[in-house]
């Protein structure tokens, strides 16, 4: 399954301008980034990563092994979108890089681990990781364009949207005027949804666009929420503690995620939890977790500079109570995002 995230932050810079009334609306505090949370790996462990015998993929769909071969098929992808937004999904789902992992290092929660996940990185990306490589381009400065979901003009893309944000709101289940923190809000819709409803919400983004767009959604609400420009690690500058805390599609883009799985614990409320929606979570991945070589992550990897993790529900349960979480596993089945996790601490 492609993650939410690829599907909202391709159309970063992709989506439509349009020229809706002038922004009037509260001020986004945009403090400098925090610094990036882990340092720049050495050279991945032999031998190299993209050698040898490779994770297979899976049946009809066509297996890419080299740069040259990716690059072919990603032009075939942009040449799909220009037909539509169906079009793209089909061409994307259609291929998947496959490498070696005979060097992958034993243990999913060692450095050694992380640097040759990270050097898998840099190899498919063809620069090294930083967190600022997180950040988007947007084909107009107007916070008024149409966001995503609706300019892809796709059923199938809007609906699966919306009804992700129903089902994160039924999940968390909580009372009115709840104090939620959202870290990764994108394009907002989740954060739109919340605050319409009353609940007080902070909202984390790297990237100021997105924090633009989100605030000029959420002008004329009596409390609209607190939008706070970071990366993850800026959790540390915050004395609040909240009800909720909610990672719509965006957990698996910190690449120190157990240092930031630990930071939620004090950042709760007494009985708070921790929401974690459309995430690429999933037993089936070749590793405990690590960079996903599906063909929508690869091009948010190969083409942006995104870091596109998963990671299978065993390696994120003991990471999770590593941190000092218990974790439920909610299915909604009534969409490919459904499958949801809530984490209490214990």
């Amino acid at each position: 399954m492609v993650s939410g995230s690829f599907w909202r932050r391709w159309f970063a810079d992709r989506s439509p301008a349009r020229s809706p009334p002038p922004l009037t609306t509260a001020a986004v505090d945009e403090a400098p980034a925090v610094g990036q949370p882990v340092e720049a790996p050495p050279a991945p462990p032999e031998p190299p990563v993209a050698e040898l015998h490779a994770a297979k993929a899976a049946p009809g769909v066509r297996e890419i092994t080299t740069m040259a071969e990716l690059d072919a098929v990603l032009r075939e992808a942009d040449a799909a979108h220009a037909i539509s937004d169906d079009a793209l999904r089909a061409a994307l789902a259609s291929f998947r890089y496959v490498v070696d992992l005979a060097g992958l290092p034993s243990d999913p929660f060692s450095k050694e681990y992380t640097d040759y996940q990270l050097g898998l990185y840099e190899l498919v990306a063809g620069r090294p990781y930083k967190v600022e490589n997180e950040r988007s381009t947007f084909p107009s400065s107007d916070p008024g364009s149409l966001p995503f979901p609706y300019f892809t003009e796709s059923w199938k893309t809007v609906s699966s949207q919306l009804m992700l944000t129903g089902l994160i709101i039924k999940t968390l289940a909580l009372p009115s005027r709840s104090s939620i923190l959202e870290l990764g809000s994108g394009w907002g819709n989740t954060t739109l949804a919340l605050a319409q409803m009353g609940y007080r919400v902070t909202a984390f983004d790297i990237e100021p666009h997105y924090l633009d767009m989100v605030a000029h959604r959420c002008r004329g609400l009596a409390d609209p929420p607190r939008l706070l420009c970071r990366d993850f690690a800026g959790i540390a500058e915050l004395d609040d503690r909240f009800d909720a805390i909610v990672f719509d599609a965006s957990f698996h883009h910190s690449v120190d995620h157990r240092a930031l799985l630990a930071a939620l614990v004090g950042r709760l409320a007494p009985g708070g939890k921790v929401l974690f929606a459309a995430e690429p979570i999933d037993d089936s991945l070749p590793m405990p977790w690590g960079l996903r070589l599906d063909g929508g992550s690869v091009w948010s990897t190969r083409c942006r500079g995104w870091l596109e993790l998963g990671f299978t529900e065993t390696y994120f349960r003991e990471a999770a109570n590593r941190a000092g979480f218990s974790v439920e596993k909610v299915h909604h089945p009534v969409d490919e995002f459904g499958t949801m996790y809530i984490a209490r601490p214990r």
